[in-house]
């Protein structure tokens, strides 16, 4: 039970990136929850503003960028907001709140632990998920509701039909081989299912079947989410589509090569598996490489097509099961 605060005005920062910041969204509607008339502000990225466009817990969505950063920092001071929760933590959002002299929460990185797992593979005795981390700078103001991420839009049932593929990842230690996706796409239309493919223009997928929907590069950031909510089930790698597909509720099939669990950016509060192999050198980043260190790149490349078929429809029959 949280203790009794009257908060009438709150400001979340969380700039960047598209995943860090869908894994915040569960925090305004807690706020929310517990104080209906208190005003929520949002800072972030300008890129990413749009995409919190449809959730009616958050007031405003304030948007970054290098020319106003000077006066949004003055604009913070003068809002007077009650409470502010740093959930970005770096030197940017330093800048934003060094005036700042009211109730701050600033989050917890757990830095130290990071580097310990990538240079001493020594791993926590408990994971906490990022998604709680964020919780952990306001527990005593809300009350959590157990929910899962929310980012306002329509979550749909096709008969379990529609399988969304996310086959990229910003750092290349993140992405199973793009070829192995081609085959899996193959696998699943001929299974009759809907394949929509989601990512950039840069996508390298070269082979892709025909008669899947390819998304790549033709939709904005809002449209792919409002696609990724129509889907079924999602399959993916350690991207922040993921944590879209998360907030839309989305089971989701996650396939894992230099990231480990134990960073804590797994999907939050959603069914969902992980595809890893336990490779000794994993994680060999907390956020991903170019190019594998030590030049095998095994945690992916020993991912088979076959398996991830086979564990997809084991992971749907499992949802079924549930229904």
């Amino acid at each position: 039970m949280s203790t009794k605060y009257n908060l009438k005005k709150i400001l979340i920062i969380r700039i960047s990136s598209i995943g860090d910041v869908v894994l915040s969204t569960h925090l305004p509607r807690l706020i929310k929850n517990k104080y209906p008339d208190a005003i929520v502000h949002l800072v972030t990225n300008k890129g990413i503003a749009l995409l919190l466009s449809k959730l009616e817990s958050i007031d405003k969505v304030i948007s970054i960028d290098s020319e106003n950063r000077d006066s949004l920092a003055n604009e913070i001071i003068e809002s007077e907001y009650d409470v502010i929760l740093d959930l970005q933590k770096n030197s940017i959002s330093a800048k934003l709140i060094a005036e700042y002299k009211g109730d701050l929460r600033v989050i917890n990185k757990f830095r130290k632990q990071k580097l310990e797992m990538v240079y001493l593979k020594k791993f926590p005795e408990e994971t906490v998920h990022v998604g709680e981390r964020y919780l952990d700078t306001c527990r005593d103001l809300i009350e959590d509701d157990g929910l899962g991420l929310d980012l306002g839009f329509e979550v749909y049932t096709n008969n379990n039909k529609i399988i969304g593929i996310a086959p990229e990842a910003f750092h290349k230690t993140k992405r199973w081989q793009q070829e192995k996706y081609e085959e899996l796409i193959d696998r699943l239309i001929k299974d009759e299912y809907e394949v929509r493919i989601f990512g950039s223009d840069n996508s390298t997928l070269v082979n892709t079947n025909s008669k899947a929907e390819n998304y790549c590069g033709k939709l904005s950031l809002v449209e792919t989410a409002d696609k990724i909510s129509e889907c079924d089930y999602f399959i993916c790698n350690d991207t922040g589509l993921m944590h879209i597909a998360s907030a839309c509720q989305i089971p989701i099939l996650a396939i894992f090569g230099s990231s480990v669990k134990e960073l804590g950016f797994t999907p939050f509060r959603v069914k969902h598996e992980i595809i890893e192999h336990d490779i000794w050198c994993r994680p060999c980043s907390h956020i991903g490489r170019a190019f594998c260190p030590l030049g095998h790149f095994k945690c992916m490349k020993e991912i088979t097509v076959d398996e991830v078929y086979n564990r997809f429809n084991k992971f749907k029959e499992k949802q079924l099961e549930t229904l």
